[in-house]
């Protein structure tokens, strides 16, 4: 039985090839100590396996962390290669942890070796449109300069997939007189840093129904959380300061929280 370890999560906008796969090498995993399992990478959303040219392997078993089989794949005749399907299959979050990947030849066992899979998703910062125009936001949208941006960054070397940002306590949930926002996404997050671009307002203050009362409220909290499949679902609070009369002002503060804080403007 042989040992091969991967770690990680990532980030929305990064999408260049040659964060997809990693190893101590740069060239993939190595199950070393295995005589069958010669190679095993991350690809964009697979985990593709490459197995000896002289092993005997019909059946290749997935087996993850709570011993439950998550897939299986059978070789062909000749065929010295497959993959597995880790990101986007399943609407539920995959788990992660210790992996047992396993040869089969027929119903005899003929290697198995070990692989980590593990996401570690952080919130680094979230941005205001208002205040960094220079960014990519779609500008044919009359507010986009009340959309955001997240920042996420993957310290792991696996994927993952952000399916979902909730906004509690933005200003747009505010103005709806709810208690968050939540915008669905379909961005993979591989490993290194991200930028995830909101689809819609979240520091909106006023829309056609009527506008928010600023001046009857504080410095209050919002919360980002970040719905992931592959790892925890990493959350971000940012301190935003309401003030004006006639219209609404809103600035961005620091508290004292362990929590980066992002730099704010008027809306």
């Amino acid at each position: 039985m042989s040992t091969a370890a991967l770690a990680g999560c990532t980030s929305g906008t990064s999408t260049d090839p040659s964060n997809t796969s990693n190893s101590t090498d740069g060239g993939g995993i190595s199950a070393e100590g295995s005589d069958v399992f010669t190679s095993v990478e991350i690809g964009d959303a697979t985990l593709e396996i490459e197995v000896a040219d002289d092993a005997s392997v019909e059946f290749i078993n997935l087996i993850d962390p709570n011993g439950e089989l998550f897939d299986q794949q059978r070789l062909a005749s000749g065929e010295t290669t497959t993959s597995f399907e880790i990101l986007g299959r399943y609407e539920d979050s995959v788990p992660t942890g210790d992996y047992e990947l396993v040869a089969l030849d027929g119903d005899e066992q003929v290697d198995t070796t070990t692989l980590t899979l593990e996401a570690e998703c952080t919130i680094t910062d979230v941005l205001w449109a208002a205040e960094n125009p220079d960014m990519e936001w779609d500008k044919n949208s009359p507010n986009w300069e009340t959309y955001a941006a997240v920042v996420i960054e993957n310290t792991g070397t696996i994927p993952s997939l952000l399916t979902e940002l909730e906004w509690a306590g933005a200003p747009v949930a505010r103005l709806q007189s709810k208690e968050s926002q939540s915008y669905y996404h379909e961005t993979r997050l591989p490993p290194g840093e991200t930028t995830v671009y909101s689809k819609r307002p979240v520091y909106r203050t006023e829309n056609a129904l009527g506008s928010l009362d600023c001046g009857q409220l504080g410095t209050e909290p919002m919360v980002v959380t970040a719905v992931v499949q592959v790892g925890k679902d990493p959350s971000y609070s940012q301190q935003i300061r309401y003030g004006g009369s006639q219209s609404c002002e809103l600035s961005i503060v620091e508290d004292d929280s362990d929590a980066p804080m992002s730099n704010g403007g008027e809306n």
